[in-house]
C-alpha cells in the first residue's frame, strides 16, 4: 500500500473502479464491455464527469488473459491507478467520491512478496525479478545470463585427453554457475526478495545452489521439471512459481493476525483495535499495520484534513491542531489512504473478532 502514497495525496473527486476483466471465453470480449456499461452508467449517475470516464473506458475494455481483475482509479480525466488483479474481485465496485477507494486492493492482491525466478542450465540461466505481485505482475529486471558453451557435457572414454576434457567440462560448469550466481545475488538484494525460485536442469539448479550466497539459499526454494529446453511445460512452470507466492502471502497474512493477537493480550502490547485508537494512531504514523475485518466499516464516519494522515473522529481534533480545511468522510477510505500515506501495511482480516471491525499494530508505545 505505500506504493499508493502519491496517490492518495492527489486530489479528487476520484473514480475507483474493481470489476472482472476475464478473457476466458469467446464472448468474453462482449461480456466485459458489458460490464463496463454498467459501471460507467453507476458512475455517471453518482456524478462522475465525462473527461474522467472517457479516460477510464481504455483501460476498462483492454485485454486481460484468462481469469482476471482490474482496478482503476482516475480524477479529472487521467487514470491514476490502473492494475490487473491476479482473479476477479468478489463484487464490482463503481464509486465516485471525494478520496479514491484504495482497500479493495489490499483484498485482491494479499501482502507484497518480492521474488526472484531462475531457470537454468549448464550454460546459464534466465532471471527475472518481479516487485511483488503473482502472476508475473510487477516485473523489474529481466537478464539473460550465458556462460562457455564448449564443452559442457562429460564424454566417454579414457586416457589423458578424455580427462583433461572432464576437467574442462566441470570447470566450465562451474564458472557458468559462478556468473549466474552473483547476477541471482545481485537482484535478490535489490529487491530485498523474499523467495527465489529455481527451476531447470537438476545438474545446473546443484552447481548453482553451490555459488548462491547464504542470504540467496535462505530464500531459496526449487521446483522440479522445469527446463530451458524449446517443448518444456512452461505454463506448469509458471504455476508453481504463482502458487508459491501465494503461500508465502497466505502465510504472512496469517502471521500479521497472529502477532496482532499476540500484542493485543499482553500489557503494554503494540495492538490496538477500535475506531478511536486506531484513528490516534494513525494521525501519528504509529501504525506499522492495519486490520479491517468488517465490511461495514465503511458505513461509519470519520474526520481528515487535505494530508491523507490529518485524521479524527471529531471535527475539533482536527481544527484544535489548526487544521483549516477539514471534511467527513467514509471510514472505509480515510484509514487505508492515512495507512498507504504512512507506509503502513494494509490487511483484510476476514474472520478476525475486531472491535468496530478495525485494529492495528503499533509501530511503538
Amino acid at each position: 500500500m505505500s506504493s499508493l502514497g502519491a496517490l492518495v495525496r492527489e486530489r479528487g473527486p476520484f473514480a475507483s473502479v474493481y470489476l472482472d476483466a476475464s478473457h476466458d471465453t469467446e464472448d468474453a470480449a462482449k461480456a466485459l464491455e458489458l460490464r463496463w456499461r454498467g459501471v460507467r452508467d453507476e458512475l455517471a449517475r453518482q456524478g462522475a464527469d465525462q473527461a474522467t470516464l472517457d479516460a477510464l473506458e481504455g483501460p476498462a475494455l483492454a485485454p486481460v488473459v484468462g481469469k482476471a481483475g482490474r482496478a482503476l482509479i482516475a480524477a479529472h480525466g487521467r487514470v491514476l491507478l490502473d492494475r490487473v488483479l491476479p482473479r476477479p474481485p468478489a463484487l464490482v465496485t463503481a464509486r465516485w467520491s471525494t478520496l479514491p477507494h484504495v482497500l479493495p486492493l489490499a483484498g485482491s492482491l494479499g501482502p507484497t512478496v518480492p521474488h526472484v525466478v531462475v531457470l537454468a542450465d549448464k550454460v546459464g540461466a534466465d532471471v527475472h525479478g518481479y516487485t511483488g505481485q503473482s502472476g508475473g505482475q510487477g516485473e523489474v529486471a529481466a537478464e539473460e545470463v550465458r556462460g562457455e558453451e564448449h564443452p559442457v557435457h562429460k564424454v566417454r572414454g579414457g586416457g589423458w585427453s578424455h580427462l583433461r576434457m572432464q576437467h574442462s567440462v566441470e570447470e566450465n560448469a562451474k564458472r557458468n554457475a559462478a556468473g549466474v550466481a552473483e547476477a541471482v545475488d545481485r537482484l535478490v538484494g535489490k529487491l530485498n526478495a523474499k523467495l527465489l525460485i529455481l527451476g531447470g536442469e537438476v545438474q545446473a539448479r546443484t552447481a548453482l545452489c553451490e555459488e548462491l550466497t547464504q542470504r540467496c539459499r535462505e530464500v531459496l526454494v526449487e521446483v522440479e521439471g522445469a527446463s530451458l529446453a524449446g517443448g518444456s511445460d512452461d505454463e506448469a512452470f509458471d504455476g508453481a512459481v504463482q502458487s508459491l507466492v501465494a503461500q508465502y502471502q497466505y502465510n504472512e497474512a496469517h502471521e500479521v493476525v497472529e502477532r496482532f493477537t499476540a500484542e493485543y493480550g499482553r500489557d503494554g502490547g503494540l495492538a490496538v483495535q477500535g475506531l478511536a485508537p486506531v484513528v490516534e494512531a494513525l494521525r501519528e504514523a504509529n501504525v506499522a499495520a492495519l486490520l479491517v475485518a468488517d465490511p461495514a466499516l465503511g458505513d461509519r464516519t470519520v474526520w481528515a484534513g487535505d494530508h491523507p494522515a490529518q485524521v479524527a473522529l471529531r471535527e475539533s481534533e482536527l481544527s484544535g491542531l489548526g487544521i483549516e480545511h477539514v471534511g467527513r468522510h467514509r471510514a472505509d477510505e480515510v484509514l487505508p489512504n492515512a495507512a498507504a500515506a504512512t507506509g503502513a501495511q494494509v490487511l483484510i482480516a476476514d474472520g478476525t473478532d475486531l472491535f468496530e471491525g478495525v485494529g492495528a499494530i503499533l509501530r511503538h508505545t
